[in-house]
This record gives structure tokens, sequence and C-alpha cells, in this order.
């Protein structure tokens, strides 16, 4: 849990680095994003699914903005502050130095997670170039 806390932190800080809004007038972001995270555990907790973690933050993210919910507004205004790429600077290095304990297992698929990765690459790329022509010519841009 206390990496959770550490991951928000960095998340909160490297939004200051970016933006110049001061860590002080993102403690609601702070406040919101937490309380997600928790819920989300709790649920991973209690709820016996073989769903990750992620996908119940998810959910509850969803549930949280609904039209109905009295929440709604200041979960939409603060998190709204917060710009997805300050979010995966910490994300990714926690990512890294949990694969970097696997290095025995990455050493065993050899060139395979290369093969694997170009497939993946290119399906993404490719998809969001198809979405993107779609949406465009729909609009009359392209």
């Amino acid at each position: 849990m206390k990496f959770v806390f550490l991951a928000l932190f960095l998340a909160m800080f490297t939004q200051t680095l970016t933006t110049g809004i001061s860590l002080f007038d993102m403690w609601d972001s702070f406040i919101a994003m937490s309380i997600v995270v928790l819920l989300s555990l709790i649920a991973k907790e209690y709820i016996k699914s073989p769903l990750p973690t992620f996908a119940y933050a998810t959910i509850i993210g969803i549930l949280i903005c609904l039209p109905e919910t009295a929440v709604r507004t200041f979960f939409l205004d603060s998190i709204g502050k917060v710009q997805f790429l300050s979010c995966t600077v910490p994300l990714l290095a926690f990512a890294g130095l949990s694969v970097g304990g696997k290095m025995e297992e990455l050493k065993q698929l050899s060139w395979k997670i290369i093969v694997l990765f170009l497939v993946v690459a290119t399906s993404c790329f490719l998809g969001a170039s198809l979405i993107a022509q779609i949406g465009f010519t729909m609009k009359g841009i392209i």
C-alpha cells in the first residue's frame, strides 16, 4: 500500500513539474485518486474474481462518473487537472523494477519476446491509424 501512495505522490510531483500547478493546489486530485485506488484494492481483496486490481479501478471510476452520482463533479474536476503522461512516468518506473526481478524468465523467452513486441506494436499502430482514418473521414477532415 505504501508503494501506491508513493506512486500517487510521484505522479502529483511530475504533474507539478510539467504543468506548474503546485502540490497544494492538487490535494483534491491526490485524494480522488487515492479513494479510487483504495476502493479497488478493497474490492480485489473481498470479491473473489480473477480480475486484476486495475479492472476494479476502471469499474469504480466508471461508476463514480455516472451522471446520477453525487460525487461526480468533485471527481471530474479534481482528476481533470491530472495529465495522463505525468501518471505514466512512475508507473513505468515501477513496471521496469518489477520486470528487472524476472530477468531469468525473460532470458528464456529470448527472441520470441521481440517478435511478440513487434506484432503488438504494429497491431496497435495499425488499429489506431484505422480508427483515426474512419473518424477523420466521418468528420470530413480527410
